[in-house]
């Protein structure tokens, strides 16, 4: 089933840790591991390349398209929805209305970005991302006892830092000054 994206509007929906700094270039490498790789994917952004971005997604499965400076990404989405041949088999994900509406009347398949948001959580947290070098596999991997006691030093935490109470809030603690 192909998909196309409202990029900046998905971008700017609040994200959960594990997806913050979403970019485009992430969303892009993503959608590749996804169920739709190889359905066709596009990722439509408003206006031209933004300083330091991308021009192409970084990976080939998935279409990164630009709308040009006197066009949004709107305008594109919805002239991609009505040339669609199949529209039946498109998924549209946005939460603009203009969009939705254009879509549904088309009988696109229509979600919203926290939905799809959603949907990116659960293919991060998925057995084909663990242990594959995808950098999120890594985050909650457990310090060994001589990486934490390296930390300690680090910050020069001791029994007598912690007041014996390591539960105490830090505020109530006694400090060097009184």
């Amino acid at each position: 089933m192909p998909l196309a994206i409202d990029c900046y509007n998905l971008l700017h929906t609040p994200m959960p840790p594990s997806l913050a700094g979403l970019d485009e270039s992430r969303l892009c490498q993503l959608l590749a591991r996804s169920r739709w790789s190889g359905t066709g994917i596009w990722v439509v952004c408003d206006g031209v390349i933004k300083p330091g971005g991308i021009g192409q997604s970084p990976v080939h499965q998935v279409e990164l398209v630009y709308s040009g400076p006197s066009r949004c990404a709107d305008s594109v989405i919805m002239e991609m929805v009505s040339a669609n041949s199949a529209p039946r088999r498109l998924t549209i994900v946005s939460t603009d209305r203009q969009i939705r509406a254009a879509a549904r009347r088309r009988r696109c398949h229509v979600v919203t970005s926290k939905q799809f948001i959603s949907e990116l959580l659960q293919l991060l947290s998925g057995p084909s991302m663990g242990g594959h070098g995808d950098p999120e596999s890594h985050r909650h991997t457990a310090l060994s006892g001589q990486e934490v006691d390296q930390w300690l030093k680090t910050f020069g935490v001791n029994d007598q830092s912690l007041d014996h109470d390591p539960l105490k809030p830090f505020y109530d603690r006694p400090t060097k000054d009184h």
